[in-house]
């Protein structure tokens, strides 16, 4: 009973070390590394290592031009009090409480609550265009070269709202990018790809004139 008793303490004394390390999550990486080793053609990223996404979308290097392209702010398609486009920033997030952020109207002094499924949503497609700037594709290139769509705006359409929005990557005027995330009727999140960000740049291009210059 005594030898049982003492393989016991010593199997609790090894095993005590192991469930901690078990329970240790692995640490979050920056906003450049976090999306490291997947690719950005797969239909969905995993988000654990990425830190929460910021109140407003941090500028990015346009790869080792030294161009700085701003990501705009986040914009809504329909709120869930059924208000369309609207955009701002985000509050900072609460990890403590687990409450769900607002997003603040530009100009307005309203705002509107998301959920997690919302910023989370937004952080795939956010984090994956950080990536896919530090090494833009030629097509992309060539059109801010020449003047157009030099900005990008992190939009989501969320179809549990309603339907205003965009279903895929689309232009504002001259100058923007709208860089659409959409979340479907189920809650799925349907991401911007760089297949897809490569044939609306061959659409641009075109439509534009530019796609045998520069």
């Amino acid at each position: 009973m005594k030898c049982f008793y003492s393989i016991s303490v010593a199997l609790n004394v090894v095993s005590a070390p192991l469930l901690a390390q078990a329970d240790m999550k692995p640490p979050m990486k920056d906003a450049l590394s976090c999306l490291e080793g997947q690719s950005m053609d797969q239909e969905d990223v995993d988000i654990a290592l990425c830190p929460p996404i910021p109140t407003l979308p941090e500028p990015s290097q346009l790869g080792d031009t030294g161009i700085e392209i701003s990501l705009g702010a986040w914009e809504l398609g329909t709120t869930k009090e059924g208000l369309t486009y609207k955009y701002g920033s985000l509050t900072k997030p609460e990890a403590d409480t687990g409450s769900n952020r607002r997003l603040s109207f530009y100009q307005e002094e309203a705002s509107t609550e998301v959920l997690d499924s919302n910023t989370s949503c937004w952080a795939k497609g956010y984090y994956r265009l950080k990536n896919i700037l530090q090494n833009p594709p030629q097509e992309y290139l060539r059109l801010h070269k020449a003047g157009y769509q030099v900005r990008f705006f992190q939009f989501q359409t969320d179809l549990r709202n309603g339907p205003t929005g965009f279903k895929s990557i689309a232009s504002y005027r001259d100058h923007l990018i709208k860089w659409v995330t959409v979340i479907d009727e189920s809650g799925n999140c349907i991401q911007p790809t760089m297949t897809k960000f490569k044939v609306y740049l061959e659409k641009e291009l075109e439509r534009r004139g530019l796609s045998q210059s520069l």
